[in-house]
C-alpha cells in the first residue's frame, strides 16, 4: 500500500495535465521512496518504466528494450523510435530511473535523448521524467550550469525526508511519545518507516541502524561516500554539528581547519541535501546570523549516539549502547524533532483556518552571545496576515519531562520586545508534558496565547 507524498503526487498530476510541460526531473537520497512514488503515480497511465543499470552501451540498449517490447535493439534510437510510434496512438509517459547509470552507460545517450525531446517529440504527447539518487551526477547532467537539459525541466522535484503527519501514517495506533520517538529515529525515510510500523523505539532504532543481517544499507556514511570523497572530515563536521555546534567558528575550531576550508566543506553537504543554512528569518542579509543544521534527525542520530560509540556498535553490543548511551539522551535529540513537528502543525492549522492568522513562512530568530559561544532565541517564528494586518507568530517547544509554569511564558513574551516587529503577536508554547493549570487560564484569558501539547500534535 501506497502511503503520503500527496503534495508530491499532485505536482506530478499537475505536470502531467499541462500540455505544454515536457520534461520533469526527481531526486532524494537513497530511501526516500522516488521509485515507489513513480510507480504509483504511472500505474494508472499509458506508460513506460526503465530502471536503468551501471553497465556497458549495449546491455544498456537491451535493458531498455525490454519494457518497450522490443526483442532486440541494436541502438538507443531503435528504442526510441518505438516510443515515437507509441506516442502516436495516446499520450506517453516515459520514467527512466537512474538516469545518471543511462547516461553513463554511453556518453551520446544523453545528447540522443535530448534531441529527441526537443526535436522528433516537440509536438507528441510524450512526458518524460529522469529520476536519480546520485546529487552530484544529477546536477552535472541535468540541471547544471552546463547540463543540456537545464532550461528543459518543467518540473523539479527534491524528495526528502516525511513530514510528521505523513509519516504517522505509517503507525496510525502509536501512542504518542512513541509515534514521535518512531518518526525521529526514522528522520521520516519511507523506506525506514515501512519497516519500523509496531516497534518500540529500541528496536526500531536497531532495525534501522543495524539490520536484520547486518548493517544497514542506508546509514549517512553509506549514503555520502557515494557522493563525496575525504569522508573524514564530513564525519567531523557532522559529528560536531550532532552535538550542538552549528556556526562555522565552532566547527573549524572542531575540525582543526581555517574557516575558509570548512565552508566549502559545508557547502558539498548541502548540495547533496545533508546540510541546511539558516539565517533569522527577520535578519536574513546579516551574515553574522549564519549557522548550519543537519536536514535529517535519522543523521543526527547516527552522529550524535553511534558514531561516538562505535566500539560498542561495531561489536555488536547494542543493548549497552541504548541503556548507557541512548536513552538517557533521547529527549534532547528529540528536542528538534518536535520543533519541526510543532512548526508542521501551526503551518498546517493555519492553511485549515483554524488559527486567527494565515502563515506565509516560517524561519527562526535568535541572538548569539560570542564569549559564552551560546544562543538564545525562538524555536520557530512566523511571519503571516490576518486580514489586513500583518502577523508575527513566536513558538517555544519544550520536549522534556516537565510541565509549562507562567514564567516561562512571561520570559517569551519579554523577549519578544527585542525584534520590534509591527502587526499582530501570537504567542504559541507547544510542550510534551502539557501546563500548569496557571498557564491554561492566562491562555484563555489572554486569546493571543495559543497552547500545544504533544498528544495534540500527534492526533491531528
Amino acid at each position: 500500500m501506497f502511503i503520503g507524498r500527496k503534495k508530491e503526487l499532485e505536482q506530478l498530476n499537475a505536470f502531467y495535465e499541462d500540455e505544454k510541460k515536457k520534461v520533469a526531473c526527481v531526486t532524494g537520497s537513497f530511501g526516500m521512496g522516488k521509485t515507489a512514488l513513480l510507480r504509483h503515480f504511472i500505474q494508472d497511465k499509458n506508460s513506460v518504466y526503465f530502471c536503468a543499470y551501471e553497465t556497458t552501451r549495449q546491455q544498456e540498449i537491451s535493458m531498455f528494450a525490454h519494457p518497450l517490447g522490443i526483442k532486440k535493439a541494436k541502438t538507443m534510437e531503435d528504442c526510441l523510435d518505438k516510443i515515437t510510434t507509441m506516442s502516436k496512438k495516446e499520450k506517453l509517459l516515459v520514467v527512466i530511473d537512474q538516469y545518471h547509470y543511462f547516461a553513463k552507460a554511453d556518453t551520446t545517450f544523453n545528447q540522443i535523448l535530448f534531441d529527441y525531446v526537443t526535436g522528433v517529440w516537440k509536438d507528441l504527447p510524450v512526458k518524460l521524467i529522469l529520476c536519480g539518487d546520485a546529487f552530484l551526477s544529477m546536477e552535472k547532467i541535468v540541471y547544471g550550469k552546463k547540463a543540456l537539459w537545464r532550461d528543459s525541466i518543467d518540473l523539479r522535484l527534491e524528495l526528502k525526508g516525511m513530514g510528521f503527519l505523513e509519516a504517522r501514517e505509517f503507525f496510525p495506533e502509536e501512542k504518542p511519545e512513541n509515534a514521535a520517538l518512531l518518526y525521529g529515529i526514522s528522520g521520516g525515510i519511507p523506506a525506514h518507516l515501512s519497516r519500523i510500523a509496531g516497534c518500540e523505539p529500541n528496536e526500531a532504532a536497531r532495525k534501522i541502524f543495524v539490520g536484520e543481517c547486518g548493517k544497514s544499507a542506508f546509514l549517512p556514511e553509506q549514503v555520502m561516500g557515494s557522493e563525496l570523497r575525504e569522508l573524514s572530515y564530513y564525519n567531523c563536521i557532522l559529528s560536531a554539528m550532532a552535538k550542538g555546534m552549528n556556526r562555522v567558528n565552532q566547527l573549524s575550531e572542531e575540525v582543526d581547519k581555517p574557516k575558509d576550508i570548512v565552508v566549502p566543506y559545508l557547502n558539498a553537504l548541502m548540495s547533496i541535501g545533508v546540510v541546511t543554512k539558516q539565517t533569522a528569518i527577520t535578519e536574513e542579509t546579516n551574515r553574522k546570523k549564519t549557522r548550519y543544521s543537519i536536514v535529517n534527525s535519522n543523521t543526527v542520530f547516527w552522529y550524535q549516539f553511534i558514531v561516538p560509540h562505535m566500539d560498542l556498535y561495531s561489536t555488536g553490543q547494542w543493548d549497552q549502547l541504548w541503556e548507557e548511551y541512548i536513552l538517557p539522551d533521547l529527549d534532547i535529540f528529540m528536542q528538534k524533532v518536535f520543533i519541526a513537528m510543532s512548526r508542521e502543525y501551526i503551518e498546517e492549522k493555519s492553511k485549515k483556518g483554524e488559527y486567527p492568522f494565515l502563515i506565509e513562512r516560517s524561519g527562526n530568530w535568535w541572538t548569539n552571545d560570542d564569549e559564552a559561544g551560546t544562543t538564545e532565541g525562538f524555536d520557530i517564528v512566523s511571519l503571516g496576515t490576518n486580514g489586513e494586518k500583518d502577523v508575527t507568530v513566536y513558538s517555544l517547544c519544550f520536549y522534556d519531562n516537565r510541565i509549562i509554569e507562567v514564567a516561562e511564558i512571561k520570559a517569551m513574551i519579554e523577549m519578544t520586545r527585542k525584534l520590534h516587529r509591527e502587526g499582530d503577536v501570537y504567542y504559541v508554547v507547544c510542550a510534551k508534558e502539557g501546563f500548569h493549570e496557571n498557564v491554561e487560564t492566562v491562555a484563555s484569558t489572554i486569546k493571543n496565547i495559543l497552547l500545544i501539547t504533544l498528544d495534540e500534535e500527534t492526533s491531528c
